[in-house]
């Protein structure tokens, strides 16, 4: 239950609630928001592979090596960088087979190599 409203206190409330309708009021022109410079635009770097790059050895070599450094993270974490790191590696994989620094074949018998690959701490499958 609320207190009733003591003589002082009246045309306090009342200033105040004018003063808020005033600012939201339609008649009123709108609050000038500040305006922000837009953030600067990142630049999108396209990785071109060489031909070390597209070697089966360096491209499994890289996926294991970027995993462990995270073996101590829990298996969501691992599993979604795992996820990550095939996709890059899809990614790379293509380049370097529309680039003919491999077969597609190679490429597809890598790929499959990849996805074999077990999380750090884990058994293969």
């Amino acid at each position: 239950m609320m207190a009733p409203l003591q003589s002082g206190s009246a045309p306090l409330l009342l200033s105040a609630a004018s003063l808020v309708l005033g600012v939201i009021s339609p008649w009123c022109p709108p609050l000038e928001a500040r305006t922000m410079p837009p953030p600067p635009k990142t630049p999108v770097t396209i990785y071109q592979p060489d031909g070390d790059t597209c070697r089966a050895d360096h491209l499994l070599k890289a996926y294991q090596s970027q995993l462990l450094q995270f073996a101590d993270q829990p298996p969501q974490v691992l599993q979604r960088l795992r996820q990550m790191q095939l996709e890059l590696g899809e990614a790379s994989l293509k380049r370097c087979a529309n680039e003919n620094r491999i077969s597609r074949e190679e490429a597809d018998r890598i790929w499959r190599e990849l996805q074999r690959q077990p999380l750090p701490g884990s058994q293969p499958p």
